[in-house]
């Protein structure tokens, strides 16, 4: 899988183009600047990809989505690709007021925009479109051969996933999109048995199906995991002592993932205690069919907003949203304490499962992130360990496959807290969804 990186014979920049180049061919269009404002914001400004893209003119935006992407997540393959000259050893030696003006990007970006009539290439990624640092990290936790099925599932585009609410089904969902004539292959999902996978981007949220809450766009990873936690002795099967793309053959017989949920789910009383816009908490209610309680937690009042839109949209009325002060959630706790039968603990982490939708982390995450994310996945873990009640579960998940941010926080965990065993747990992903960690723990003395 490794790629070479393009070296070419000069001291600077200039020298280091194909010979073909001939910059007054490629016009400075309004995509071009735009592109260049958006790039350079990604490296002074703590911004999000997708959030620095949707201040953007819609047609902009819409062809900034597919050429940016693709930069990000293959830039030394891409560049090999389009015969751009990339120094040894960049993009990744570089500081970030480097790569803020980072001469490569532009020149991709032109001729990337030229040939879009037909598409943007596809094209393989390598070892060269990640930063080293990584690359040695996945081959010293888990060996050459899932290094390389990493860098080919984390280097490509995600297919887009929806879930459909129990009151249609995925097979349902799925006719009703075929019925709607969209542009991509929809099929349901052999990993959620709520799920259907698209191959690509489809315009779904203008359906009268989203108007009706009849799905909600998420990926069958963060859909199992939520399913996880109410059922794991279903979806256990599906997880791998490594990272890498979901084996069925393991299994004998029928997949016991994709039966029937429950037609008479228990009225358990569930907390989503890192719940951001509510994608797992959405699962976790709609798989209860409206039963018992769902308090969903988090920082951010603005998620929290964005939760109870899409629970009123999808007629969900079992979901509480709870806003927490960050450094102050004992007073949150102390009220609930040991009352909870299941809490999600779905912990932020560096997100390397999730790179392929978010190709900006690798570029941009610093080494002391890198350290202090198992300190604050072990705060989270242990203090929302107190509302489970006796015999309850405590599930921790993180998109993240990083030993320091899985099995690392695991034994710590149960090194402090003899009250918790360990269950199920495993890798989930990624392959062909996002890669997941989940583990479950049951309290097991008062």
């Amino acid at each position: 899988m490794t790629r070479k990186m393009i070296r070419r014979p000069g001291k600077d920049r200039e020298q280091q183009r194909p010979k073909d180049f001939r910059p007054a061919e490629i016009p400075v269009s309004p995509v071009l600047t735009a592109f260049q404002r958006l790039w350079t914001r990604l490296f002074e400004e703590p911004v999000h990809l997708d959030s620095a893209l949707s201040k953007l003119p819609p047609a902009t935006k819409s062809i900034l989505a597919q050429i940016l992407p693709s930069i990000l997540l293959r830039p030394a393959s891409q560049a090999e690709a389009m015969g751009v000259g990339v120094p040894s050893g960049e993009p990744w030696k570089l500081s970030a007021a480097e790569l803020a003006r980072w001469r490569p990007a532009s020149l991709l970006c032109e001729r990337l925009h030229a040939g879009m009539a037909g598409g943007i290439p596809a094209v393989a990624p390598g070892e060269t479109d990640f930063p080293p640092a990584m690359i040695q990290e996945w081959r010293s936790s888990f060996g050459p051969e899932v290094a390389e099925n990493l860098v080919a599932e984390l280097g490509r585009e995600a297919p887009l996933c929806l879930r459909a609410s129990r009151k249609v089904g995925a097979a349902k969902l799925l006719q009703k999109l075929k019925e709607a004539k969209l542009p991509v292959k929809a099929v349901t999902s052999d990993l959620s048995p709520l799920g259907v996978r698209l191959a690509g981007y489809a315009p779904v949220l203008g359906t009268e199906s989203y108007e009706r809450g009849e799905f909600e766009i998420q990926d069958e990873g963060s859909q199992v995991m939520a399913l996880f936690a109410l059922w794991p002795e279903r979806f256990a099967p599906l997880l791998q002592g490594a990272p890498g793309p979901v084996r069925h053959e393991r299994v004998e017989g029928d997949l016991p993932w994709l039966a029937p949920l429950p037609e008479n789910p228990p009225a358990w009383t569930v907390i989503d205690a890192c719940a951001g816009a509510g994608g797992k908490s959405l699962t976790i209610a709609d798989a209860l069919k409206g039963k018992g309680r769902v308090f969903s937690y988090d920082t951010s009042e603005k998620k929290l907003q964005a939760l109870r839109r899409r629970a009123t949209r999808g007629g969900y009325n079992n979901i509480q949203a709870v806003a927490v002060k960050d450094g102050e959630e004992n007073a949150v706790v102390d009220r609930f304490k040991r009352r909870a039968n299941v809490v999600l603990v779905d912990a932020p982490c560096t997100g390397w499962g999730v790179l392929r939708r978010n190709p900006d982390i690798k570029w941009r995450q610093l080494p002391e992130v890198l350290e202090r994310m198992p300190r604050i996945q072990l705060r989270l873990l242990s203090l929302y360990s107190e509302l489970v009640m006796n015999g309850g579960s405590l599930i921790f998940g993180v998109c993240t496959f990083r030993p320091a941010e899985t099995r690392g926080v695991v034994e710590k965990f149960l090194a402090d807290h003899p009250d918790f065993v360990a269950r199920e747990g495993g890798y989930f992903g990624p392959g062909p969804s996002d890669g997941f960690f989940m583990q479950r723990f049951e309290r097991v003395s008062k």
